[in-house]
């Protein structure tokens, strides 16, 4: 018998469900435009209640997902199965990815590598299951480098109850630097602010998107 995620993790997901079709009209022009090439063996880190499915819809692709927090998996293949998707699901953590070296062609993440345990270890990760020349695909919320009021939030709040309802998030992680400096050998990635309501967004609202090739 699995182990039950616990008030925090099924809170989480019952949260980010009824945001999904929030989430999908708010990043649908830029996910559009980065997952149109996606097709073949593709890896999803934190795929979360399945909100990118209908960016796959269509796509010839073979996916696998890594998901930990449990409470996220019927939404999920509730999702795949709307969006005519078999999904299948790993067993282990970003850090230390249960597939072999050079096994997928795209490695796809939006708004997760925040929680990750360790995120040097789980980009080295991604690049190590991604084929020669694989893209790793990604829109990222971001540390705010410019306004230093929203920053000391960010650098703030996971030591509030934020990580609890938030599912471990850490808003202060410089990702794009961090995808810059993993020993991918082409990288290239926009800034932006992303429009939207709530204090979550406020917090959250520098974003990047772009890819990284092996």
């Amino acid at each position: 018998m699995k182990k039950d995620p616990g008030y925090f993790k099924k809170n989480f997901a019952n949260f980010l469900a009824q945001l999904d079709e929030e989430s999908y009209e708010m990043h649908y022009a830029k996910k559009s435009q980065l997952f149109a090439e996606v097709e073949g063996k593709v890896l999803e880190i934190g795929p979360g209640t399945g909100v990118n499915f209908p960016f796959l819809t269509g796509k010839e692709v073979t996916w696998t997902g890594l998901e930990p927090n449990a409470a996220m998996h019927p939404f999920l293949f509730k999702a795949a199965q709307e969006n005519g998707l078999e999904a299948r699901l790993l067993d282990c953590t970003t850090e230390a990815i249960c597939l072999p070296d050079d096994e997928v062609d795209y490695v796809i993440s939006s708004e997760v590598l925040c929680s990750v345990s360790d995120l040097e270890k789980s980009l080295a990760e991604i690049r190590r299951v991604l084929k020669p020349n694989g893209k790793f695909l990604f829109l990222e919320h971001v540390v705010d480098k410019h306004n230093i009021w929203r920053r000391l939030v960010q650098k703030a709040v996971p030591y509030t109850p934020w990580k609890f309802y938030s599912d471990g998030c850490h808003p202060a992680r410089d990702i794009g630097n961090a995808i810059r400096q993993a020993g991918f050998s082409d990288v290239s990635y926009v800034d932006y602010m992303q429009e939207g309501r709530g204090i979550i967004l406020m917090i959250n609202r520098p974003h990047i998107y772009g890819w990284a090739i092996k």
